[in-house]
């Protein structure tokens, strides 16, 4: 009776901070429930009783790059030995035992093939288990007591789904006491407390947001729609650490044949500066391998003849130090409009070994071509602002000699596998279906096709994919974590990334004094009108935007981390569109005005 009294959204916080607190954490590896170590795990889930994908393995691939299976909870031999087989190379499986029921008299349908699967499974594996029954149910089977994680979901329920597959990895702590004793192993007032350490999935009431005023984001989304800024997009909302909004819109095109889902990847463009380049020189600053403060000609030797051998590191950052914006190096591989047949093949080759597109090489030493074409290109005065891509090549190649190995694959190893970003990629063709990559330009200047799972960037398609300034792929989740990170001071999932005086440091304001409202790779908030942000933001904030559509911005005052993510170069780079409409500042400015009566 006192739900019915209360308006819908304050109902459904009511009901789900009871799931939450109800949650019971009964056995503890500390180093798996709550899940840690990502970057050394290959992770599986196992759903007993169900046939189809279950709400709690949907909540746990909002966490990690997980594997999923679903077995009967009476399975053939056939069915086990495959399911046994399948998880042979997974070091950790989580398995969920649904499809029970209230009744003793039936052992509240926990049958013993389930049980004798789960023995079978923890001989093999290290195993969480999310129990979603009755909590007599644990004094029926010993097979409960041996596994290294134990969860008392008590229902079936989505709720108790969702929850369960956050606490296991950190989205909510573990409060929660048995009631009722289960067995002697788990008496009454059993349960393990446990701390936040990754995002939740909430409600925006829970976050402090009217609902109502929020509301107003979907209508700008689908106005831009409408108008055909972008034909799909996706937003994503997080506050405190916990993310109160995540959307999909619209479709990858305008012929409307895929709906935009949210595990779909959307190409970052500049996002990439500060989500593969910056963290990777921070990392470096961190352990003594870079100072912002020094010059390309103390890190690149090729530089020393040429007129950036005493380019600041940190100038360059701020784009303070003089470079012009970029250069069209694809042009000079053009001859009246075409490739010249002598620098790219239609075919892969030891010859032509860089995939630039679709059915598109190009050969590897054109990498040191660019290099050449940037040193042997003059710059501008010192101190003028510019904004440019072209320090992000350097960058690219600091970061190489550093790490002994490219890019990408330092970038996957420090941050993105380890967040549980494994969305969050290079090259997305190479572990991805082509189906869930948004597709951006019908470019028909240089690589003559729909660019489609490859970079939009033209310098970075020349470099395989891989480049300091563009190249990232990713969809709204797996970007937050990121953004995420920086906002908890450099600590993301019980685990500590970056120094956070070193990132007070890159994403403050570098050079105030010289009209530059720059951080280091970041962008902040601009005193004038033509800023990325509105006026509603910290100058604390910091963030980036792409060419392709996107932004990404984290206020550390509001604890607030905002993803947009669209392909408004569809088909033609030439829509400014969602830049003339305001569309993602107006967002902005909701999300800010959406707090205004704020719950205490």
């Amino acid at each position: 009776s006192l739900l019915e009294q209360l308006n819908s959204n304050e109902a459904n916080l009511i009901n789900r901070r009871l799931v939450e607190n109800a949650m019971t954490l009964l056995k503890n590896d500390s180093n798996i429930v709550p899940i840690k170590g990502l970057a050394k795990l290959n992770l599986a889930s196992v759903s007993i009783g169900s046939s189809k994908e279950t709400v709690f393995q949907k909540t746990l691939s909002n966490y990690a790059e997980i594997t999923h299976y679903q077995i009967p909870k009476n399975p053939s031999q056939d069915q086990i030995t495959t399911l046994i087989d399948s998880l042979s190379n997974h070091n950790l499986v989580i398995i969920g035992i649904h499809g029970t029921n209230r009744s003793p008299r039936k052992k509240f349908g926990i049958t013993s093939e389930t049980m004798e699967l789960v023995k079978n499974l923890n001989s093999a594996h290290s195993c969480v288990v999310s129990l979603f029954a009755n909590p007599y149910s644990l004094g029926l089977y010993r097979e409960f007591e041996n596994v290294n994680g134990l969860v008392m979901s008590y229902e079936n329920t989505p709720l108790a789904q969702e929850y369960s597959a956050q606490l296991i990895f950190g989205g909510i702590s573990a409060k929660g006491k048995l009631p009722v004793s289960g067995s002697a192993k788990f008496p009454s007032g059993s349960g393990l407390s446990t701390f936040k350490t990754r995002f939740k999935y909430s409600i925006p009431v829970d976050e402090g947001f009217n609902m109502n005023k929020l509301n107003y984001v979907d209508s700008i989304v689908l106005n831009g729609i409408e108008e055909k800024a972008y034909p799909g997009c996706q937003v994503l909302i997080a506050r405190r650490g916990n993310i109160i909004y995540n959307k999909s819109f619209g479709h990858h095109t305008y012929e409307k044949k895929r709906v935009v889902k949210s595990t779909d990847l959307y190409d970052l463009a500049s996002i990439t500066k500060v989500t593969a380049s910056v963290p990777n020189l921070m990392n470096m600053c961190q352990k003594g391998g870079l100072n912002l403060d020094y010059n390309l000609c103390d890190y690149l030797d090729y530089v020393d003849s040429t007129e950036y051998l005493n380019m600041n590191i940190r100038r360059m950052l701020a784009h303070n130090a003089g470079l012009v914006s970029w250069i069209p190096f694809y042009n000079k591989t053009m001859s009246r409009g075409q490739l010249k047949y002598d620098v790219y093949s239609t075919a892969y080759s030891t010859t032509y070994p860089i995939k630039v597109s679709d059915g598109l090489y190009i050969k590897k030493e054109y990498s040191d071509s660019i290099r050449h074409w940037i040193t042997n290109h003059g710059i501008h005065k010192i101190k003028d602002y510019r904004y440019s891509d072209l320090g992000y090549y350097f960058y690219k190649d600091i970061i190489e000699k550093y790490a002994k190995t490219s890019l990408d694959v330092i970038s996957d190893s420090l941050f993105y596998k380890p967040l549980g970003a494994s969305r969050l990629t290079y090259n997305p063709l190479e572990k991805f279906s082509k189906d869930v990559i948004v597709p951006t330009e019908n470019d028909m200047n240089f690589r003559k096709n729909l660019v489609h799972g490859t970079v939009h960037d033209p310098g970075a398609a020349m470099l395989g994919g891989v480049a300091g300034h563009a190249g990232l792929f990713s969809n709204a989740n797996d970007l937050a974590k990121l953004f995420q990170m920086y906002l908890n001071n450099g600590k993301y999932g019980g685990e500590r990334y970056i120094d956070s005086s070193i990132v007070a440091d890159v994403t403050r304001t570098q050079f105030s004094d010289e009209d530059n409202r720059r951080g280091a790779g970041f962008d902040k908030p601009s005193t004038s009108d033509y800023g990325p942000t509105c006026s509603c933001v910290s100058y604390s904030s910091f963030g980036h935007s792409g060419f392709t559509g996107t932004l990404v911005w984290a206020d550390p005052e509001k604890e607030i981390v905002y993803v947009f993510l669209s392909n408004r170069v569809y088909p033609d780079a030439e829509n400014k569109k969602l830049i003339r409409m305001n569309i993602r500042t107006d967002i902005m400015q909701v999300i800010y005005d959406a707090l205004e009566n704020e719950l205490q």
